[in-house]
């Protein structure tokens, strides 16, 4: 009878596992399990997009998936087959009947391995803005950001300095000699006198300001940006600097840092003789964003599409 019972539980256990090991092999069998699915692109609408692909209306695509995967799933490999995007696709039965994105194809009415979908792709049609380009700049300065790294000026402490009596006399006679040569007419002579004023220290933003805006004059862009860019260190609330470097920059093709410089140049101090040129620049910004804009839409919709 021990022996029986032995027998019959060696009997058992060989035929327990038997049955696992087979019901284990039809479940990946099963897991493994992939269809075929005839995709037929009944309508291929893109929107007036241009894309570069081989697929075109009338044509079939055979896309391989199991059949519990959704509708979704499928239209994510049909997306990267013909570049559209899954919320510009509609899947249909050859009867027309739509089916939803949560849907298992193996519950799809009407399909079965190696039956046939219909794809109906309709991308929205951009309407673009009609935006005129931009124009040429005939003021902008050839090479004027290329010119000198710019004119001396005191470092450190000498910056800020209390100057001496016969320093401040010396600090206003060079002033006055360059003003006296600018007015004849003499800019680089009158360029180094102010600079000589300007290196006996502490210079106010004031007459960096001036150098700056002597430089303009002189179309040294890089270098009168860079005198600009020291006064506001000085003085940030100089209209003058803001000013002066407002212009340079937008010689130098900056539309955007121009504009904001004389957007507070503006604030602090109005002053009609860059009043043109402002509006110029409020304008021309506002276009190179709009162009800008527009062509990261066309970016985003191509993006959308691929």
């Amino acid at each position: 009878a021990i022996l029986a019972e032995v027998l019959w539980s060696v009997i058992h256990g060989v035929a327990l596992g038997s049955f696992r090991r087979l019901r284990s092999a039809h479940s990946i069998g099963a897991m493994a399990e992939q269809w075929v699915v005839k995709v037929k692109i009944e309508t291929l609408d893109r929107g007036g997009v241009k894309v570069k692909n081989m697929w075109d209306a009338g044509q079939v695509v055979s896309v391989q998936i199991e059949p519990h995967a959704t509708i979704n799933m499928l239209k994510q490999r049909i997306a990267l087959l013909v570049s559209a995007h899954t919320k510009h696709q509609r899947i249909t039965n050859e009867a027309g009947l739509e089916f939803g994105d949560i849907t298992k194809l193996a519950d799809c009415e009407g399909l079965e391995n190696n039956g046939t979908v219909l794809l109906h792709v309709e991308q929205p049609k951009v309407e673009e803005k009609v935006i005129e380009p931009l124009s040429d700049d005939e003021e902008i300065w050839a090479g004027a950001a290329d010119d000198d790294a710019g004119e001396p000026m005191p470092e450190g402490e000498a910056m800020t300095k209390e100057l001496t009596d016969e320093q401040m006399d010396l600090r206003n006679r060079l002033q006055g000699e360059s003003a006296e040569l600018l007015e004849d007419g003499d800019k680089a002579a009158a360029l180094a006198k102010l600079t000589e004023a300007i290196m006996v220290g502490a210079p106010t933003a004031m007459m960096i300001s001036k150098r700056a805006e002597l430089l303009m004059k002189m179309k040294k862009a890089k270098a009168s940006a860079k005198d600009a860019t020291a006064a506001l260190a000085v003085n940030p609330d100089s209209g003058k600097a803001y000013r002066v470097r407002g212009r340079v920059r937008r010689y130098m093709g900056d539309y955007s840092g121009a504009k904001e410089d004389l957007d507070s140049a503006q604030k602090i101090d109005f002053d009609d003789s860059v009043a043109e040129m402002h509006a110029y620049l409020t304008k021309r910004v506002a276009k190179i964003t709009a162009l800008a804009g527009l062509e990261e839409k066309r970016a985003q919709v191509e993006a959308d599409i691929c």
